[in-house]
């Protein structure tokens, strides 16, 4: 396939596009990463046309992910850009709910096939398995692996990219097994939370629900009074249709960040709902 003037926009903000910035870089995509965190928006993102072409001059394509924002985009066409989608969530009034992860999209859209995955210095099935685990979470990951050691590697894998993404991931499992070790358990259900804000722990809570239970309950993860979050859970789309927030992991997990204007949920209120 060639790249010419395409530019890949994406955050560095998790294992999966983590993962898609190191295969773009190796097969020589030119690529911007956007700075933002978990629940990025493309209208965040200052200067982006001109951001764009001080990547390539001659830009003529854009393929963005998991940043969503249609004005902005439309705006971008507006200029004469392709602009692209790659993207597996439902958020607030845009539904780009999809069966694959961003980072299975990602190859298919850019013809990586896991023999040029090869060429490029990468394990095929170590990135399959980051795009398992980021579509349906470790419960996938057992589902569809059934070679117990391969699956190890892959969560493995997995996790050393969370060890590269900064200090805030770090911080992430010292948090996490904090929050675990305080968990409320009730039939069929955990509620796992903290007063931190600066650390989102939700991905290292996945691991430890995937290590100690064989069936996933729901969770409920809360961290302090800015994020809620429910996996595992049938009444996701519900919530979503109630509070808005987006959703995650093939319509089965929902989650919402908290706004000036718009506090989280009260607990008790989304339990009620999902018990």
């Amino acid at each position: 396939m060639n790249y010419k003037g395409i530019v890949l926009v994406t955050p560095r903000n998790d294992e999966e596009s983590l993962q898609i910035i190191k295969i773009a870089d190796a097969a020589g995509i030119l690529i911007l990463v956007s700075q933002q965190p978990h629940g990025a928006k493309l209208e965040r993102e200052e200067r982006l046309v001109e951001r764009v072409r001080e990547v390539i001059a001659d830009v003529t394509r854009l393929v963005i992910v998991e940043i969503p924002g249609v004005e902005a985009e439309n705006n971008l066409r507006a200029t004469g850009l392709e602009v692209e989608i790659i993207d597996h969530h439902r958020y607030t009034d845009l539904d780009r709910m999809q069966p694959t992860s961003s980072l299975e999209q990602f190859l298919v859209k850019f013809e990586i096939d896991e023999a040029r995955l090869r060429e490029l210095g990468f394990d095929p099935e170590m990135v399959r398995g980051v795009g398992i685990i980021d579509r349906g979470f470790l419960w996938a990951l057992r589902d569809e692996i059934k070679d117990k050691e391969l699956a190890k590697r892959m969560r493995d894998y997995y996790r050393g990219l969370n060890d590269e993404l900064g200090k805030e991931h770090k911080d992430m499992n010292e948090v996490a097994g904090k929050a675990w070790s305080e968990r409320e358990e009730r039939p069929g259900l955990l509620i796992v939370k903290t007063d931190r804000e600066d650390v989102q722990f939700r991905d290292a809570i996945s691991f430890l629900v995937a290590d100690n239970y064989d069936v996933p309950p729901q969770i409920v993860v809360i961290e302090g009074k800015r994020r809620m979050f429910v996996q595992e859970s049938d009444k996701a789309v519900e919530l979503f249709t109630v509070y808005g927030g987006f959703t995650f992991g093939c319509d089965r997990c929902w989650g919402i960040q908290a706004k000036p204007d718009r506090p989280l949920p009260e607990l008790e209120e989304v339990l009620g709902r999902i018990s």
